[in-house]
């Protein structure tokens, strides 16, 4: 399963409605399969010598896959931020394992709902849960951000 075609709405980055208005409840399916590294695993956690897919490398490469799917239906200067999840991680996966993140998603407005499983290399389900992410303008969102310290 790949990411769908989209087209977006090239001046509606300026205007503030973008693809989000051009794909109103239009859903998008995509998978990414990405091998387990070693920064993945759960001893990078504090778990010492537990060598599988960690919870939050699962969240962040599930993340990862939906901002990969998403981009070609974004109008320029958009990008998409998470902003809940819920998340079951329900069977581990050793480091060098090949996992499937397959998602699927609904742009409602500037709203992005994701429904994602997390498959292991034998079809276990690993993983699974829902996802929003909203749709910002990029340059506005940067604004915002503190002045790094340091």
């Amino acid at each position: 399963m790949g990411a769908s075609d989209g087209s977006s709405d090239p001046a509606g980055a300026a205007g503030g409605a973008g693809a989000a208005a051009a794909g109103q409840g239009r859903r998008v399916e995509g998978e990414r399969t990405r091998v387990v590294r070693e920064d993945d695993c759960a001893t990078r956690w504090g778990n010492e010598g537990l060598m599988v897919l960690s919870t939050p490398a699962m969240l962040g490469l599930m993340e990862q896959t939906c901002v990969e799917v998403l981009a070609p239906v974004l109008a320029d200067g958009e990008m998409t931020v998470g902003v809940g999840v819920t998340l079951t991680h329900a069977a581990a996966a050793g480091c060098g394992e090949p996992v499937a993140y397959r998602v699927a998603l609904t742009v409602v407005g500037r709203d992005v709902d994701v429904d994602f499983t997390v498959v292991g290399p034998t079809g276990t389900v690993l993983g699974h849960g829902s996802h929003r992410r909203r749709v910002v303008d990029r340059a506005a969102f940067l604004r915002r951000l503190p002045p790094p310290t340091g």
